[in-house]
């Protein structure tokens, strides 16, 4: 499982490498949260509840823009970044997420890059039996 940055002339890409659809998403998220706040949140741990976000899109890369540019929101409006996240439901078109909320200031986690939405601009979604890979990018 990694992601890796990729280089774009007026936004940033991530790629993301995962064993299946399910860690895709997840790894997608923690590139996400990595570019904004210039630091790994993998490793993070809080034990104060967990909350439930759940989507349904029309299909599977309206599910996955839907579910990041949820996570955007999370940050931006509710100061929130999702810890430990877990897809515990999943099909083409709905998503149930489960993540641990820790609530933030900017003082202790100041904002590196902004990001104003994730984009479908040269979205990719490749499954294999063995990998997966998505491509995005981000407008910044």
């Amino acid at each position: 499982m990694t992601y890796k940055f990729l280089d774009h002339t007026a936004d940033i890409g991530i790629e993301v490498i995962a064993p299946d659809l399910k860690q895709a998403f997840i790894e997608a998220i923690f590139g996400l949260l990595e570019l904004i706040f210039n630091k790994s949140f993998k490793e993070f741990d809080i034990k104060n509840g967990f909350e439930i976000l759940e989507i349904e899109s029309n299909d599977l890369e309206s599910l996955f823009v839907d579910t990041l540019n949820e996570i955007l929101f999370l940050i931006d409006s509710r100061k929130i970044i999702p810890l430990k996240p877990e897809i515990i439901v999943m099909s083409n078109n709905t998503l149930k997420l489960k993540y641990n909320p820790m609530n933030f200031d900017y003082s202790k986690f100041p904002v590196q890059m902004y990001v104003k939405a994730v984009t479908y601009h040269q979205l990719e979604i490749n499954q294999s039996n063995e990998l997966t890979t998505i491509k995005f990018y981000l407008d910044i």
